[in-house]
């Protein structure tokens, strides 16, 4: 999966907060059809931040389009940071913290449109972060 929409150039992307996962990237031992992640991930040469949601289902519909969707948001990094550092283990998606409950819960609004490479050109909406609570949701 192509590293982009951070508003940089060259995009470096790390992962810093994995919120949810299922199955087995597609090409790796013991993949079964269907694999999905969503993630917040820091460019390392902007200082941006980046929430993707991949959705990958290889069942043979006849159109390989809808084996891969991909969506993705513009972050602020500030509050993504602050929210890593109460979180006892930020890159496991099975972490049970209010962080992960709470991000890992739903997706961020608006919904851009889907696209099914990285590369597609397509809006970039930022995603809002908001403690209700105590518990982090998208606003």
């Amino acid at each position: 999966m192509a590293r982009t929409r951070c508003g940089c150039d060259r995009p470096r992307l790390t992962v810093v907060l994995s919120l949810a996962e299922r199955g087995v990237p597609h090409g790796a031992a013991g993949h079964d059809v269907v694999y999905d992640y969503t993630r917040i991930s820091e460019c390392s040469g902007c200082g941006g931040g980046v929430v993707e949601h991949h959705s990958h289902d290889c069942w043979d519909t006849g159109n390989y389009a809808d084996y891969d969707k991909y969506w993705w948001w513009r972050v602020d990094m500030d509050a993504v940071r602050e929210l890593v550092r109460a979180c006892p283990a930020p890159l496991d998606p099975g972490c049970g913290c209010p962080v992960h409950r709470g991000l890992g819960a739903g997706s961020p609004r608006p919904l851009p449109p889907s696209a099914e490479t990285p590369y597609d050109d397509a809006a970039v909406p930022t995603a809002a972060v908001r403690v209700v609570d105590g518990v982090p949701r998208w606003g």
